[in-house]
């Protein structure tokens, strides 16, 4: 969880400078973070096993899933206050690479379906 908590954090942070509602913004991209993974190890697995990659209906109750799951967890009565105090003074050198890398995997989790999708089709 620490993973998820620190990708919390970060976004939460950098849209509480411009968003009403911080928490359930960042909560969404945590769950976008986990569906993406999810996706990949599916994709990874059907690779190596040889299955059939499975159609869009699972995607829905997943999409669900996590978001109820960090929804429960981020959005309601979670004080940020401890993660605040985890992270607030992490040099700055190390909070920008962590950020860079953290974009880079959405990026890389994201393309990658995409890519096995045309280079399957």
């Amino acid at each position: 969880m620490v993973l998820f908590d620190y990708i919390f954090y970060r976004w939460f942070r950098l849209y509480a400078k411009k968003d009403d509602d911080p928490k359930m913004s960042a909560s969404v991209i945590v769950s976008a973070y986990q569906l993406l993974t999810i996706i990949n190890l599916v994709l990874l697995g059907s690779i190596i096993m040889g299955y059939e990659y499975p159609g869009e209906g699972y995607l829905y109750v997943l999409i669900v899933l996590f978001y109820a799951i960090n929804y429960f967890r981020y959005e309601r009565n979670f004080d940020v206050s401890e993660l605040d105090e985890r992270w607030r003074d992490e040099p700055e050198s190390k909070k920008q690479l962590r950020l860079v890398l953290l974009i880079a995997y959405l990026i890389g989790t994201f393309i990658t379906p995409w890519i096995y999708g045309f280079s399957t089709n």
